[in-house]
């Protein structure tokens, strides 16, 4: 199984179709959580979204990865490009936030914005995960992992031993970490 590093070097080296489809599905929500933050109208949301898009699919093989969230920052800064330009041509509307904030690495905005895409990612990343599942296996492991209950609760309600309970945690756990490795800095 591919890494999103893997993922994030076929985008910038040799994209596919999928690599451009998983960009789109895993970077439109949040695009569009941030630009909601920002205080783009409804009507301009799904515009500015592609068009950020867009710069990302034209310039990602000028992208390089130089530290941890340099993907997300670079990300930031496009679009902190185009909210100035939409907030300049909308003279009606100001913005939510102080646009330059976006891309200082320890402002509040931008650790709360990478907060976001951590959790936008791991969104995704499970649902494509449990499809790998059986559904009681998924179930032991959100009982155990998410909801924050002991084995043995979960292998009663489930009516399977403490072992496999536990066992299904540790194949999800192991099948996350690989998925999730290099998304997360």
């Amino acid at each position: 199984m591919d890494t999103s590093l893997t993922w994030l070097d076929r985008l910038v080296e040799s994209p596919t179709g999928a690599d451009w489809q998983r960009l789109v599905v895993v970077y439109t929500p949040l695009l569009q959580s941030w630009t909601r933050r920002a205080g783009v109208a409804d009507a301009d949301r799904d515009d500015l979204v592609q068009e950020v898009l867009l710069v990302v699919v034209r310039r990602v093989t000028e992208f390089e990865r130089t530290h941890p969230g340099a993907f997300r920052a670079w990300l930031r800064a496009i679009l902190m490009n185009h909210l100035k330009k939409y907030f300049r041509e909308s003279a009606r509307q100001t913005c939510g936030f102080e646009l330059d904030t976006l891309i200082q690495q320890d402002s509040e905005l931008a650790k709360l914005l990478d907060r976001e895409h951590d959790e936008q990612i791991a969104r995704h990343l499970m649902k494509l995960v449990e499809r790998d599942f059986t559904e009681v296996t998924w179930t032991a492991f959100r009982e155990q992992v998410i909801k924050d209950r002991r084995p043995g609760d979960v292998a009663r309600e489930l009516n399977l031993s403490i072992n496999a309970v536990i066992k299904a945690k540790s194949r999800v756990l192991q099948r996350l970490r690989q998925e999730f490795a290099g998304w997360f800095d």
